[in-house]
């Protein structure tokens, strides 16, 4: 397959594939990069400012593309005050350094309006910093008892050293404003002003390299702009943040933080490259193959072979009869004529997974009526008073979430801290032990558990959730206590794909995990013997008879599984072999502009046809899929278009129309 065209609409970017080569348009331009000095300058800080957002949280600016390195505008500010009168629906950014005159502790006071957020690092470093304080709502001008949030605890400072930190603020409508105040050593409570203040100054990652390796990085940057249409930038070196070694605008297209360095170490698609690799080999963050050859880019870069040229897949690095990739499906090492693939080596069929948590969902409190499930990836919502999934009510609803953890360090032993929030109840278990038990309507709480995992250990996880009423919130995170650092979920933990032919069975009850999970049963717990149904009929039996274990109906040529996911029809019997794939990114906003959640969308609509502006054909697509491959269709032109359906029903406008021609 060869690359297409791109076309965005309503936030939805479609990449066509067909079996010719179509011209390439140019992605919609990124704004400007902001400015920042060439070094860090005392006496003042940046205030960056971002118009035209509705809302008044600060989520509602921090979710927007254009954040944090492309404001609208920017202004030079010589204390931690905004006076206000900039009108409404904007949201504003400082970032810089403070310095402590003296060593010893302090205490900041935080007010604004509405939501504002102030952030500190335990140093000059951006990727340490830690929310010390919050403006929930709204404060009066330079009022800082409204809120106990408005008040950190004790902050211990060097005097001398500076500070990363950061002010966060949204403004919806009314009021507008923020402050920040502190009191220490020899200082009674004060505006921080211009004696303690340092810009933010441009990376200076790249002091030490070779004129090769500048070179290097120079072509690599100027070849990722002019790939996605953007202005050739002659400035050097290019902008980097979070000084991680990485280009700000190569980490806001792939999907990264720009302002935070430990996403350069994260693998969000799992081919074991991290993001710092990726950006320097060149490969794609979010493709685990980006050549497309069946051979990952981890793999071909430890073989030797190159993940951005598909041809190398075909041929035979060590001259043994087999293809790398055929070396590569049989696990040979494709540089070394001594090791060939087995004949006949019988499938095992474990193999289907998908990375991070799939989510069972059910109506009641306690698991009572299996509703759906879906891949979530993350644990990590917020859903107010809205159903968590279509056909779940808002109110009395659970929620199980299984994967299987495996400890990405090196060597030896390392303590890992799995941490819960929610409102309402929660229970965590770790390798079928219950760590966490909390199954009480209760406010937004956290709990933890520690524990100590071997080097690659692996250990299945399930996670617990009831709602009540009311709010309905459920997170899960996983931190390394060797560094205190966030592991990134999608990397270190996966999960059979529900509905799929993996026999995997890992609490050995005779059923299959993948079956397990889609018909909303326990895959790390035994329940072959319990029954889920008003007739006495038991889990495996249910299963052996092909039968659903709640409803008792036929299984037969259903995956059990996400809401909107069909069975796809044969494909007629022609004698063409022609195919087209269509493939996009999920959107992340709305046309009003406002954000929206992967949780939010229930599927995708793909309409279809031989006439144009007559698509008289459709096929739904799960939430959990963003590719399609039409197989089969009959020669002549047939004409696509896209579009979103989210949890309520609500669907985005139909995208562009493209074609392609079949022969």
């Amino acid at each position: 397959m060869l690359n297409g065209k791109h076309f965005l609409i309503g936030g939805t970017l479609v990449f066509m594939h067909g079996c010719q080569l179509w011209p390439s348009d140019d992605v919609q331009d990124l704004p400007p990069t902001a400015a920042i000095p060439a070094s860090s300058e005392p006496g003042y800080v940046q205030l960056r400012i971002w118009t035209g957002i509705s809302g008044s949280d600060v989520a509602d600016l921090t979710s927007i593309e254009a954040y944090p390195n492309n404001p609208n505008s920017v202004e030079e500010i010589t204390s931690l005050v905004n006076e206000g009168a900039r009108g409404t629906n904007y949201g504003s950014l400082v970032k810089g350094y403070i310095e402590a005159p003296s060593s010893g502790e302090y205490t900041f006071h935080l007010a604004g309006d509405d939501e504002t957020q102030l952030w500190l690092s335990s140093d000059e470093s951006s990727g340490n910093i830690q929310q010390i304080a919050s403006v929930p709502n709204y404060s009066q001008p330079q009022v800082f008892d409204k809120y106990a949030s408005q008040t950190s605890g004790v902050q211990t400072l060097e005097g001398g050293q500076r500070y990363y930190f950061e002010i966060r603020h949204k403004q919806g409508n009314g009021g507008n404003h923020f402050a920040v105040a502190w009191e220490g050593p020899g200082l009674s409570q004060q505006i921080i002003g211009s004696e303690y203040l340092y810009s933010e100054g441009q990376s200076s990652n790249y002091d030490d390299q070779s004129a090769a390796e500048s070179y290097s990085l120079g072509y690599r940057v100027g070849y990722f702009d002019a790939e996605q249409g953007l202005a050739f930038a002659p400035d050097f070196p290019p902008m980097d943040s979070d000084l991680d070694g990485i280009y700000d605008n190569w980490e806001t297209v792939n999907g990264l933080d720009p302002s935070n360095s430990d996403d350069a170490a994260s693998d969000p698609d799992g081919d074991f490259l991290t993001a710092a690799d990726e950006f320097l080999i060149g490969t794609s963050e979010n493709n685990a193959d980006t050549d497309g050859d069946g051979i990952p880019d981890g793999q071909e870069f430890a073989y030797n072979l190159d993940p951005r040229d598909g041809t190398d897949a075909a041929r035979d690095a060590d001259d043994d009869g087999y293809s790398n990739l055929e070396e590569y499906q049989a696990g040979t090492d494709p540089n070394s004529s001594d090791e060939v693939p087995e004949e006949d080596v019988p499938d095992t069929g474990t193999g289907a997974t998908v990375a991070g948590f799939v989510g069972q969902y059910f109506d009641g409190t306690d698991f009572d009526t299996f509703v759906s499930y879906r891949t979530d990836g993350v644990v990590d919502f917020d859903w107010g008073s809205s159903a968590p999934i279509s056909g779940a009510p808002s109110d009395q609803f659970s929620v199980r979430w299984v994967g299987q953890f495996t400890a990405p360090h090196g060597s030896g032993s390392r303590d890992y801290e799995f941490i819960t929030n929610t409102n309402d109840g929660v229970r965590l278990y770790l390798d079928g032990e219950l760590v966490i038990d909390d199954w009480s309507e209760h406010p937004t709480t956290e709990f933890s558990y520690s524990r100590s995992l071997a080097a690659g250990e692996t250990v299945p996880i399930t996670m617990e959730y009831f709602e009540g009423s009311g709010s309905a919130e459920a997170h899960f995170t996983i931190m390394d206590q060797a560094d205190n650092s966030e592991v990134d979920v999608l990397g270190t933990v996966i999960t059979a794909e529900p509905g799929s032919a993996s026999t995997l069975d890992s609490d050995e009850d005779d059923i299959p995990d993948a079956w397990e999970i889609a018909y909303g049963l326990a895959p790390f717990r035994d329940d072959a013997t319990s029954v889920s149904n008003d007739s006495g009929v038991t889990n495996l039996q249910a299963y052996e008879s092909g039968l659903d274990p709640y409803t008792l109906e036929s299984t037969s040529g259903d995956t059990g599984g996400d809401e909107g996911e069909t069975t796809e029809p044969e494909p007629p019997v022609t004698d063409v072999t022609g195919e087209v794939t269509l493939s996009w990114t999920a959107p992340s906003t709305r046309l009003d502009g406002s954000s929206i959640d992967l949780s939010e969308i229930d599927h995708y609509l793909i309409n279809y046809g031989q006439s144009s502006g007559n698509l008289d054909q459709s096929v739904e697509v799960s939430s959990a899929d963003t590719s399609y491959t039409f197989d089969g269709l009959d020669s002549g032109t047939w004409y696509f278009t896209v579009q979103t359906v989210d949890s309520d029903g609500l669907t985005s406008p139909e995208s562009d129309e493209v074609s392609q021609t079949v022969e």
